[in-house]
């Protein structure tokens, strides 16, 4: 196995292991996004923005920005997501492939990175992972506390531990991993999302 396959490796932020921030949380802080709008990140996640932007931008000449951080949760309840993804999709299991009840934006540990040919754009997913920005990322990110969802190459993770995303500290307490397959059925359980509006 090569440093690389070890590199990438997924290690999931779920919602049902932290909890999610509200949008007056003192743990999210502004960073720079696309086209000049502010978005907002855990406090740690935000700092291991900033070092892995630094060197991106001294090892590639990009200025990383991101198109999504921290986002609220979007549905009212359980059935209000499971009416609109039958609706979508023709099944709440049909639809789970495509669409989240929570997803770790709600953390404000995930990013969507929205520059050097990385976009949230589900047709253009192939391409992007031939990008030099994605190389080096999997080959680096880990590095500064990032770790891909491998179905979306612009998604970024920052697991930290729980303590560290309650208080806002860092600490060297070992995360846990969650390789995903919620339902388990063998298929990680959804796409996480592509800003679709309800």
């Amino acid at each position: 196995m090569t440093l690389a396959a070890v590199s990438y490796e997924e290690k999931r932020v779920r919602v049902k292991n932290y909890g999610v921030l509200g949008g007056k949380s003192p743990l999210l802080v502004d960073v720079p996004g696309t086209g000049g709008k502010a978005r907002r990140l855990h406090v740690l996640a935000a700092a291991g923005l900033a070092e892995i932007t630094w060197a991106v931008g001294r090892n590639l000449g990009i200025r990383l920005q991101i198109a999504s951080g921290w986002r609220r949760h979007r549905w009212t309840s359980r059935e209000h997501y499971e009416t609109f993804v039958t609706e979508k999709y023709g099944s709440v299991r049909a639809g789970r492939k495509w669409l989240a009840y929570d997803s770790p934006h709600e953390t404000g540990l995930a990013i969507d990175i929205g520059v050097g040919g990385l976009v949230p754009n589900r047709k253009t997913r192939d391409e992007q992972r031939e990008t030099p920005l994605h190389k080096w990322l999997v080959d680096n990110a880990h590095r500064f506390g990032w770790h891909p969802y491998k179905a979306e190459p612009w998604h970024w993770e920052f697991p930290i531990s729980k303590r560290a995303w309650e208080s806002g500290e860092a600490d060297d307490e070992a995360i846990e991993v969650d390789a995903g397959d919620d339902d388990g059925d063998g298929d990680d359980p959804c796409v996480e999302d592509e800003f679709e509006e309800v």
